[in-house]
């Protein structure tokens, strides 16, 4: 099996993260990988805000329980790191482009060691107040929406693989 390949198989959703904070130098890989994703028609319209800081991201945490209920302990499964992914409002490729970003930022944590989780909250809360004013304090775009965010940092607790479908494909000749 390739590399790749292993390391796509190895990719978990972490749910406990320990606190301490990966070195900035691997942060910025996951970022340098997210860029390089395809982007549809070449437009790159995308913004990665890096939040390192567990104390910030915990503070982003409560600003979407605020604004989702989602329950007092809500804490980004207590990841130190968080990498917003936002692009231009309105712009039509700014789902499949953020996932695409997304992807390759997850699986570069794979591969760096880290543990990483795939937060979409943010995404459905990112314009009430309380959560905007928080993004735009930590440097998104404030005409951009968030696509999606990851949380970041070292696992605390493995993740086992969860089984695959069966019967996921059709293949026509």
């Amino acid at each position: 099996m390739s590399k790749l390949m292993n390391i796509i198989r190895a990719r978990r959703s972490t749910r406990a993260f320990r606190g301490e904070l990966p070195p900035k130098e691997q942060i910025l890989q996951l970022v340098e990988a997210a860029e390089w994703a395809p982007s549809g028609m070449g437009k790159f319209l995308w913004h990665f805000t890096v939040v390192y800081s567990a104390d910030k991201s915990l503070k982003l945490a409560r600003a979407v329980d605020a604004a989702m209920n989602r329950g007092p302990d809500y804490n980004f499964y207590g990841a130190p790191v968080n990498i917003i992914i936002s692009y231009k409002r309105d712009e039509r490729h700014a789902l499949p482009d953020g996932a695409a970003a997304m992807e390759n930022l997850l699986l570069m944590a794979t591969e760096l060691g880290l543990g990483s989780c795939w937060i979409n909250q943010l995404r459905d809360c990112c314009d009430d107040p309380g959560v905007r004013a928080l993004l735009t304090g930590y440097g998104v775009p404030e005409d951009h929406i968030v696509v999606c965010s990851a949380a970041i940092g070292y696992i605390d607790k493995e993740t086992p693989a969860k089984p695959r479908r069966a019967d996921v494909m059709t293949w026509t000749e």
